[in-house]
């Protein structure tokens, strides 16, 4: 999740239909520039190169979101329009162990569609299979020289990255032939 108030400037961000290696690119409707989700930043438009800020969000299940927030309130189901939200119009797609419109050849041990939490540290990426950091509790890394944390609370579903001086570092959760789409010379973290 990112906030939308970039450069001092507050933006409105929509779903644009186009896809960049395998990913929806968002736009914003004050400039109509195109913003890439994975790569948190304007990639096409007058805002070609301006960064997203990254806001604290996790990827959950509802029971445990309204366990520990049980005053949430949720969209009203009455919208107006005559369409059957019981069913999921992705369902197929989350299923299916093959990416949309994915490039991706999966290396021995990989999963196409394997979620991982991606990290950028000063250029250089890796990714950490939720799976794994699910299983394994908290791993410790060494990426560009900084020794890292990276941790999973099973409560919340939060991932958690810090380095040795205790400084949280920003990290993306999403599909694995989607961050290697992005980031091509990323490596996959592996026990």
């Amino acid at each position: 999740m990112y906030s939308r108030n970039v450069n001092n400037q507050e933006f409105t961000f929509g779903v644009s239909g186009l896809l960049y290696k395998a990913n929806v690119l968002m736009y914003d409707r004050q400039t109509e520039s195109l913003w890439s989700q994975a790569k948190r930043q304007a990639v096409a438009g007058p805002m070609t190169g301006a960064k997203l800020a990254v806001l604290p969000s996790v990827l959950t299940s509802w029971e445990k979101w309204v366990k520990r927030h049980p005053d949430t309130m949720v969209l009203s189901l009455d919208t107006g329009y005559n369409r059957d939200y019981d069913s999921d119009p992705y369902a197929s797609y989350y299923k299916s162990s093959r990416g949309f419109f994915s490039l991706f050849d999966a290396g021995p041990g990989e999963e196409e569609k394997a979620l991982v939490a991606g990290l950028v540290l000063n250029g250089t990426a890796r990714a950490y299979p939720l799976d794994l950091l699910r299983k394994a509790g908290p791993i410790t890394d060494r990426l560009d020289g900084l020794t890292l944390t990276i941790a999973h609370d099973a409560q919340t579903d939060r991932i958690s990255v810090s380095s040795a001086d205790g400084s949280e570092l920003e990290v993306i959760v999403l599909y694995w032939f989607v961050w290697k789409g992005m980031y091509p010379q990323s490596s996959l973290y592996r026990q």
